[in-house]
C-alpha cells in the first residue's frame, strides 16, 4: 500500500476515477524468438485453433473485464477467486502460463488469477480446445498464455475511483542493439462492501471485504553471440483478500504468487534451433480467521526443444520435466511427485491446406503413463475463407488434495488410486479473415470429459465416476463499420451436461456472449460493451437457479500532446445487482 501511494505522487485526480498516465513514445523491443509456450503460434497461417490475443494496459486490474469476450468467467464476490469455464470445462482443467511457466496450485490444481494484477502482463493469448499434447496436464478446456513485454521508456500511471479504490503503476524499459531489460510495478486496492449476502446461510457477515494487491515483474535478455540468445524473467505478486467464512470472524487470505524463468535459444545450421528453459513457480496461501491454514506449493519446470524450420512450416520435438511439491499445515501422505514427458509436433501451411499434428507421452510418478494427441486440417477457400476440423485427447492429473488429503474423522480424505481425468474434444469451423478488416469464426465443438473426479459415498471420498458432455456453437467476429466506428461480438450457445444426473453443470450458462461498439478517431476513443449470461444453476442437482443477467461497461480515453493519457472506465454502468453464486455478491458499479 505504501509503495502504491508513493507511486501516485499526488496524481489521484478525483472520485470519478480519472487516471493520468505519462507514456513515453513506445519503441518496439527486438522481435523475440523466445516466448511463452510457443508450441501453439498466434499466427493463423500455422494453426487452426481458436486463438485470440488480448492486449493489456498497466491499469487493467479485473480479469473478468479482460476475458469476458473470450470465455465464461465467474468471480466469487468483489476481488474474490476467479473461475474460468473454457468450453464448459472447470478452472482446474485450464492451463495458465506466464512466459512459458505453468502457474497453478498443486493442492487445488487451479490457478488463482485474482492474486496476479493483469497489468503486470503485456498480453494474454486465449487458446480454446484440448491442448495437452502441447502443454501437458490440465489443458482440457484450453490455455490462458500470459506474455511479458516491457517497452522502452518510462511510464507512470495512477488513479482513484469510486468506493475508495485506487491503483498505481510504473514501468521502465531500456534497450540497446544487443540487449533489452525492463521492470514494472503495479498496485491496486478495492473496497466494495461485503463479499457475501444473506443467502449465504453459514458465512454471511455484513462487513467490508477489501482487497489490496501489489506485484512486480522484471525481464532482461540479449544476444551473447549472433546465434545465441538468452532471457530471464521474474514475477512476484501478493494479494490480501478479505472474505466471509463465518458471521463473526474477520477472514483474510494472504496469498503470494511468484515465478522465475531462464531460457536460451541457439541457432544451428540448416534452420535448426535448440531451445532450453528452466523455471519455478510458487503459490503460498496463508488463511486467517474461522478456519486458519497454510498451503504452500512449488513447481520446478524444465524443457528442451529441437526445432527445424521448413519452407512450409516447422517440425519440433523435445522433453518436459516437472517436480511438484507441497508444504502446509495439512499433513499430506506424500509431498512431491515427478512428471517426465516427450513430445513431437508439426505445423504446416501447404498452399491450400493448413495441417497440425502433435503427440505427447507423459510418465507420472503417481498415476503412471498417459498419451495425448491433437490433429487438425483446414482447407483455404480463396485468400480469406477457411474451413476445417480438429480433434484432440487431453487429460487432467489428480491434485494433491484429491490424492493425499488426510481424512477428518474418517471422512473426506484423498484417494491415492485416482486416475487422470480424460477430455476428448472435436471441433468443426469456418472462418473469414481479411487483413486489417473484418474477421469472423463460426464453429461447433463437442467436449467429452470422462473419469471426472467427484466426492462419492457416505464418507465423501474422491473417485473417477463422473462424466460430462459439453457441446455447442460459437460465433465471434470483428467488423469495421466506417473509418472511426467498429463493432465486436461473441456468442456461445451450449449444453453443458452432467451425464450421470442429466443436469446442467454448475454455474455454466447455456447461452452467453458480448457485444461491443467502439469509436476511435485521432486522440479520442470511446467504447461501450454489454455482457449477457443466461440462467445458471449453483449446484449439481439444479435446485438453486441463478437468473440471467446483462452487465454494461463503458470506457473513454483522450491522448494529449506529450503522450499523456486521460482515461475513465465504468464497470457495471447500470449497477446491476446479481449473484455469481448463491450467497455471493456480484461486482457493483465501479468507476
Amino acid at each position: 500500500m505504501k509503495l502504491g501511494r508513493m507511486l501516485s505522487l499526488g496524481l489521484i485526480l478525483n472520485p470519478l476515477g480519472l487516471a493520468l498516465a505519462n507514456d513515453v513514445p513506445v519503441a518496439a523491443l527486438p522481435e523475440l524468438t523466445i516466448y511463452g509456450g510457443n508450441r501453439i503460434p498466434t499466427d493463423r497461417e500455422l494453426t487452426n485453433l481458436r486463438v485470440n490475443t488480448v492486449k493489456l494496459k498497466v491499469e487493467d486490474n479485473d480479469w473478468k473485464t479482460i476475458l469476458q469476450e473470450q470465455v465464461q468467467i465467474n468471480e466469487l464476490g468483489p476481488g474474490g477467486p476467479v473461475a474460468l469455464f473454457m468450453r464448459g470445462s472447470n478452472s482446474n482443467q485450464t492451463v495458465f502460463l506466464i512466459d512459458g511457466v505453468k502457474m497453478s496450485s498443486a493442492t487445488t490444481g487451479a490457478p488463482n488469477f485474482a492474486a496476479i494484477a493483469p497489468g503486470l502482463l503485456s498480453s494474454v493469448d486465449v487458446i480454446q480446445g484440448g491442448t495437452s499434447a502441447a502443454f501437458g496436464s490440465n489443458a482440457v478446456g484450453g490455455v490462458i498464455r500470459g506474455n511479458i513485454d516491457i517497452p522502452k521508456g518510462m511510464l507512470v500511471s495512477a488513479g482513484g475511483g469510486s468506493r475508495f479504490s485506487e491503483r498505481a503503476a510504473a514501468s521502465l524499459g531500456v534497450r540497446g542493439e544487443t540487449f533489452y531489460a525492463g521492470v514494472r510495478v503495479v498496485q491496486d486496492i478495492i473496497q466494495q462492501g461485503s463479499a457475501t449476502n444473506s443467502n449465504n446461510v453459514f458465512g454471511f457477515n455484513p462487513d467490508k471485504d477489501p482487497r489490496s494487491r501489489i506485484g512486480i515483474v522484471a525481464k532482461a535478455g540479449g544476444w551473447i553471440t549472433p546465434d545465441f540468445q538468452v532471457e530471464a524473467t521474474a514475477l512476484g505478486s501478493q494479494v490480501k483478500t478479505s472474505f466471509d467464512a463465518s458471521p463473526t470472524t474477520d477472514d483474510v487470505n494472504l496469498q503470494s504468487i511468484a515465478m522465475t524463468n531462464l531460457r536460451g535459444i541457439y541457432s544451428l545450421p540448416y534452420d535448426i534451433s535448440i531451445m532450453g528453459t528452466y523455471g519455478v513457480s510458487l503459490d503460498r496461501s496463508d488463511v486467517r480467521g474461522a478456519f486458519p491454514a497454510v498451503f504452500n506449493s512449488r513447481s520446478l519446470q524444465g524443457s528442451l526443444q529441437l526445432e527445424k524450420k521448413l519452407t512450409s512450416g516447422r517440425i519440433f520435438a523435445g522433453m518436459d520435466h516437472e517436480i511438484q511439491g507441497v508444504n502446509s499445515t495439512t499433513e499430506f501422505e506424500k509431498k512431491s511427485r515427478t512428471n517426465v514427458a516427450g513430445f513431437i509436433g508439426t505445423q504446416l501451411n501447404l498452399g491450400q491446406h493448413v495441417a497440425e499434428a502433435m503427440f505427447r507421452h507423459d510418465e507420472n510418478s503417481q498415476f503412471g503413463d498417459f498419451n495425448t494427441y491433437s490433429l487438425s486440417l483446414a482447407r483455404k477457400l480463396g485468400d480469406s475463407w477457411r474451413v476445417g476440423a480438429l480433434t484432440s485427447l487431453s487429460f487432467k492429473a489428480p491434485t494433491f488434495n484429491d490424492l493425499y488429503f488426510p481424512p477428518v474423522f474418517g471422512c473426506c480424505g484423498g484417494n491415492p488410486d485416482l486416475k487422470p481425468e480424460r477430455g476428448r474434444m472435436h471441433e468443426a469451423f469456418i472462418s473469414y479473415d481479411r487483413s486489417g478488416g473484418a474477421s469472423y469464426r463460426f464453429g461447433y465443438f463437442l467436449n467429452k470429459i470422462k473419469d471426472a473426479i467427484v466426492l462419492t459415498g457416505p464418507l465423501f471420498m474422491p473417485d473417477n465416476v463422473s462424466e460430462a458432455t459439453i457441446d455447442g456453437f460459437e460465433l465471434s467476429g470483428t467488423q469495421p463499420i466506417s473509418k472511426a466506428w467498429s463493432t465486436r461480438a461473441n456468442l456461445t450457445v451450449q449444453d453443458p451436461r452432467n451425464k450421470q444426473l442429466d443436469t446442467i453443470l454448475p454455474r455454466r450458462s447455456r447461452i452467453f456472449g458480448t457485444a461491443a461498439l467502439k469509436y476511435a478517431t485521432g486522440d479520442f476513443a470511446v467504447e461501450g460493451i454489454a455482457r449477457g449470461e443466461g440462467e445458471r444453476y449453483d449446484d449439481n442437482e439444479n435446485l438453486h437457479k441463478l437468473p440471467s443477467m446483462v452487465i454494461v461497461g463503458f470506457s473513454a480515453s483522450y491522448t494529449f500532446r506529450r503522450k499523456s493519457v486521460l482515461r475513465v472506465q465504468i464497470d457495471n454502468l447500470l449497477d446491476k445487482k446479481y449473484q455469481p453464486a448463491v450467497g455471493y455478491n456480484g461486482i457493483p458499479r465501479n468507476v
